[in-house]
Formats: structure tokens, sequence, C-alpha cells
């Protein structure tokens, strides 16, 4: 059923409308948290258990690529290099507000789900053939290797699981 705007534009109800010509919308816990009938989305669980780990993780690795960066450089603490990881800080506080859109209404976070997929998959990438390339054998760069391989997988498997990717 379609109904008119304040400016004349038509508007179709999101998910029908009432006999009275009442829309109907979903329900108050957010977009995409539940389906029409009102049972939990399948994956929704385990898309918040992944996105939860990105906001973690991202906090932690924006907020000290941010502000501690020439604490954590490998060479000498200043120069150009402290600007690149503060920019990588900067980008993962950026995927903390991704997965914060993609928790509120997964349903219309599509496209932000895919931009957090292709930035955890470079990273993998970067870091795998980083790691060997400059001969680095701290451990942390293998956690931080693995851990971007399971935020990519994982959002790219609760995302088909949600019907999302």
């Amino acid at each position: 059923m379609a109904y008119r705007t304040a400016v004349g534009g038509p508007c179709v109800s999101v998910a029908g409308a009432h006999k009275d010509g009442r829309g109907t919308m979903e329900h108050a816990g957010g977009p995409g948290a539940e389906s029409a009938t009102g049972t939990r989305r399948p994956g929704l669980a385990l898309l918040r258990g992944v996105l939860g780990l990105q906001i973690v993780l991202g906090l932690l690795w924006g907020i000290a690529m941010l502000f501690f960066a020439p604490l954590i450089v490998l060479g000498e603490p200043y120069g150009p290099h402290i600007e690149k990881i503060a920019m990588e800080g900067g980008a993962h506080l950026m995927l903390v507000l991704a997965a914060c859109l993609v928790w509120r209404a997964p349903q219309h976070a599509r496209d932000v789900l895919w931009l957090m997929v292709f930035l955890n998959g470079v990273w993998t990438l970067t870091d795998l053939v980083y790691i060997p390339l400059v001969q680095l054998t701290l451990v942390d760069f293998y956690v931080k290797l693995a851990v971007n391989a399971t935020l990519t997988v994982g959002l790219v498997v609760a995302g088909r699981r949600m019907g999302l990717l």
C-alpha cells in the first residue's frame, strides 16, 4: 500500500499495512534484529559476536596506534612512519564506527559490512606479505594476522548466515 509524504511523493510501508491503512514498522529493538513474525533472525548472535570483537579490538588498537604511536614503533620514535601508524589507528576507529552501524541496523548496513570485510581482508593480506618480507619475528605480529583473518572470515560467515552478503 502506498502513502503520500508531506511533499507529495510516494511513501511505501516497510513491512506492510494494517487493514485500517496504518503502516507498520519493524519493532522498537532495531531493524534487522527480528523478522516480521517476531522470531530472532538466524545468524544475528554470530554477527553481533564478531562485531563485538571488532569493537573491542578496534578500540584497543585504534587508541594505542593513534595516541601512542611513538611508543610502539619498531625504529626511531619520530618521522613519517609515526604518521602511518597513527593513520592505521584512525582506520581501526573507523571500523569501530562501522561495527556500531551494522550492529544497530544490520539489514540496512550491507554496504558497511562489505567495507569492514574489505579492510580486514586487506590487513590480512598485507600482514601475510609484510611479516615475511621484513622478517618480523615478534609474536604480536602473528597474533594481529590471526585476528584480522578471523575477523574477515567471521564477518563473511555471519553476513552470509544473515543473508546480507
